[in-house]
């Protein structure tokens, strides 16, 4: 989410720091924990065809890929948690195994108990290497774009576990896909077709989440967001679980103490059911692309929900608190729903001291009314084809093309745009914020009610959109355009193989992507 009223402040951790790419480090210990999910899921596998149902193998897969979602980089912190994991859990696992399945399997842990962190990076190197010349360039890519595609899933899993929902067939599709990165004669269609698979399940698990959050917290709707602040003592709840948000302002409900969201965070203020929380005051700062700014001028504790832990560690200072897994430098891991440091953090803090006034913001939108918008607009019989924007927008650059696009777009063509935009008869515009799961389910709506040629634009890639984007293109009668792209999670070549597999094009100039659109030579 970005404040539109400072569209030109363009500072963010990527450009300031240069951590949006990954060290050899950081692959090589990642290679050797590709390893341990291989052979987890693996017996994951093995144990359903037994009939062990084990809860440990599930924690073990989706804690872990959790934390690869979350990091920047693997700190060797992060790594001897583990490391120390897998060395407890995966001999006890495959035990339990041969004696229910009567097998006689071995633990591979690849070094000794006695290794050094040295070892797992030359190893992992070694391993990393060996998967270099064993793939052609094209399976690379698939299997990078596989592998972004299980951190998404693993993510939407724990969310919709969060709401009490029951995930064991998705988990098991998530031992299938790690499993396959055993198969090393695994084909590029085999591998298209895993990627697919795991697409739409992926937005369906999105449709799902969304439901559990309307039966719970209401249907969403626009809401008008405050981003001024209050004098007092302050808070703020940093990431997209809103479930843990609703957890955090029960447990500080009675305490004097104003709670802030932040980056998509925001999307709670859109749901009825949290506006019983007088203490949830508003949105705080520019959002993720900011956050070294927005974290250092906060004037109270931070708490980083489950999923969302950045590379903070030129912010410690008593203040970063966090309910994932596990926690980088300067952050302090939240255990057993006990917030007491936090509390201790709130008393010391300065919180506030005059608060200041700033513009509102309306945020979201009513499916009911917006599907009801577009049926009217239809009916005209003016409208031959809809182009969907996605959420996105971020930079001037990007805005400028997509206002230089929306003054060009041809009359007979109805834009129906997630981020706001001018109003005309044949444009539908909401600020949708980053919700992804919106813009799924309203894709995915648009693409089955109307029978007018459809063509989906996203402004930006990251993590979940991948989903929605592949899930997509299984319906060639849509196009698909693609913008920019979040570095830390899409490279340059998940791009391309979007391009070259999935026949997505890639935005280049209004008046050429219009053209093609149209389809006009």
């Amino acid at each position: 989410m970005i404040n539109e009223k400072n569209e030109d402040y363009q500072y963010n951790r990527c450009s300031s720091r240069g951590i949006c790419s990954i060290n050899p480090t950081t692959a090589s210990l990642q290679e050797v924990i590709l390893l341990y999910l291989k052979s987890v899921s693996y017996y994951g596998l093995r144990a359903k065809d037994c009939g062990i149902k084990d809860k440990r193998i599930k924690n073990l897969v989706l804690n872990t890929i959790s934390v690869l979602s979350s990091s920047y980089e693997i700190s060797q912190a992060d790594f001897d948690i583990i490391n120390s994991s897998f060395k407890t859990e995966l001999p006890r696992i495959i035990k339990e195994f041969n004696d229910i399945c009567s097998e006689n399997e071995k633990p591979d842990l690849f070094l000794k108990a006695d290794a050094e962190l040295s070892d797992y990076i030359r190893f992992g190197e070694k391993e990393f290497n060996k998967r270099l010349e064993s793939l052609s360039v094209a399976e690379r890519n698939l299997y990078g774009m596989l592998f972004v595609l299980v951190k998404s899933f693993c993510i939407n899993i724990l969310t919709y576990e969060s709401y009490g929902a029951e995930s064991e067939d998705y988990v098991f599709l998530v031992f299938k896909v790690l499993n396959l990165l055993n198969v090393s004669d695994a084909k590029k269609e085999d591998l298209k077709d895993i990627i697919t698979e795991m697409s739409e399940k992926d937005c369906e698990l999105m449709l799902k989440i969304r439901d559990c959050q309307e039966k719970m917290y209401g249907e969403q709707e626009e809401s008008d967001v405050s981003f001024s602040t209050t004098k007092g003592k302050a808070m703020l709840v940093v990431g997209s679980n809103i479930r843990e948000l609703e957890q955090i302002l029960d447990i500080f409900n009675d305490k004097v103490v104003d709670i802030y969201t932040h980056d998509n965070m925001i999307l709670a203020h859109t749901f009825p059911y949290f506006r019983k929380y007088k203490n949830l005051k508003g949105q705080f700062g520019q959002g993720m692309e900011n956050c070294l700014l927005d974290f250092s001028t906060f004037p109270g504790p931070i708490i980083l929900t489950r999923h969302s832990l950045f590379n903070v560690e030129s912010l410690y200072r008593g203040v970063l608190f966090t309910t994932d897994f596990s926690s980088p430098k300067g952050v302090i891991r939240i255990k057993d729903n006990d917030f007491s440091k936090v509390m201790k953090s709130v008393s010391e803090s300065k919180g506030f001291k005059t608060g200041r006034t700033c513009d509102s913001e309306k945020v979201g939108f009513s499916q009911t009314i917006m599907i009801k918008n577009i049926e009217q607009k239809l009916a005209s019989g003016k409208y031959n084809q809809i182009v969907l924007l996605g959420t996105g927008g971020y930079s001037t650059e990007e805005k400028e093309y997509f206002k230089t696009f929306m003054k060009h777009v041809p009359n007979d063509v109805l834009i129906v745009s997630l981020f706001c935009c001018e109003q005309r008869e044949n444009i539908i515009c909401v600020n949708a914020s980053n919700d992804i799961y919106a813009m799924n389910r309203l894709f995915q709506v648009v693409s089955e009610k109307f029978s007018q040629k459809i063509t989906l634009i996203f402004p930006y890639i990251e993590r979940h959109t991948l989903s929605v984007i592949i899930n997509s293109a299984k319906n060639k009668k849509i196009k698909i355009f693609v913008g920019n792209r979040n570095q830390t999670v899409i490279k340059p070549n998940i791009t391309e193989v979007l391009k070259t597999e999935f026949g997505v094009f890639e935005i280049t100039t209004p008046k050429k992507d219009l053209n093609n659109i149209t389809d006009v030579k």
